[in-house]
């Protein structure tokens, strides 16, 4: 998978007591597991012993390793919430892999090193795919293998410019440009929402027309970004 090597394949089970045990889960979390959860199997672990890549280092950021790990799902769920603990609970790097009925999302988040207690992590934002039939939409050795900084982000920018390529085929894309593009989409949509909620309750006809002329603007823009750059 992903062009892994074999030698870092792992395919151990790893028990829900442990997120129970240390994932500081209350009750509608534990829940959540209990009913959502079939498995969960660490498939792979690449480290420099196992795919000759550096581990990175900075004041802010230490990724000696990355892991791939598969959440097996009984039922669609709160698939962000699981991933959330996951990425908390097991402090490095990850591959999330979630699967259900022969289809994956893979998730992905970079991590910070928390100031405050240096065995916990601060995640960013979750950069995650829809349900895909066939998820290999990279290839490791193919991917920037200075270190495991470099790779790890190497892959979030193809997450990211895969999902922008739904919305925005046309657009020449870089992962920056294109998590910008995603957000700059996520943020006018929600707008229009927002005011055609208003324009179902509003009476006076004049404000109506306002309202509509503004969804109008938005709708514009949202067309204009999807052939190109975010604004």
């Amino acid at each position: 998978m992903f062009g892994i090597p074999g030698s870092c394949k792992i395919d151990n089970t790893i028990f829900k007591k442990m997120f129970y045990d240390n994932g500081d889960l209350g009750s509608a979390d534990k829940e959540l597991f209990t009913k959502g959860i079939d498995k969960i199997v660490w498939r792979y672990c690449l480290k420099p012993e196992t795919i000759h890549i550096k581990p990175y280092k900075d004041e802010i950021r230490e990724y000696p390793e990355i892991e791939v790990i598969e959440v097996a799902l009984s039922e669609e769920v709160k698939i962000k919430r699981i991933a959330e603990i996951v990425m908390r609970t097991i402090p490095y790097p990850m591959i999330l892999l979630f699967t259900l009925n022969g289809k994956t999302q893979i998730w992905t988040a970079h991590q910070r090193v928390n100031q405050n207690d240096s065995a916990k992590n601060t995640l960013e934002d979750f950069i995650s795919t829809g349900w895909l039939d066939k998820p290999e939409l990279f290839d490791v050795t193919k991917l920037d293998l200075t270190n495991f900084f470099t790779l790890y982000s190497g892959i979030v920018d193809v997450l990211s410019i895969h999902n922008a390529r739904a919305v925005a085929p046309a657009a020449a894309l870089t992962g920056e440009l294109a998590r910008a593009l995603t957000a700059k989409l996520e943020t006018l949509d929600a707008q229009m929402a927002d005011l055609r909620s208003k324009l179902k309750k509003e009476l006076q006809f004049n404000r109506k027309m306002e309202l509509n002329l503004e969804i109008k603007k938005l709708e514009a823009a949202r067309t204009q970004i999807q052939g190109g750059t975010p604004q």
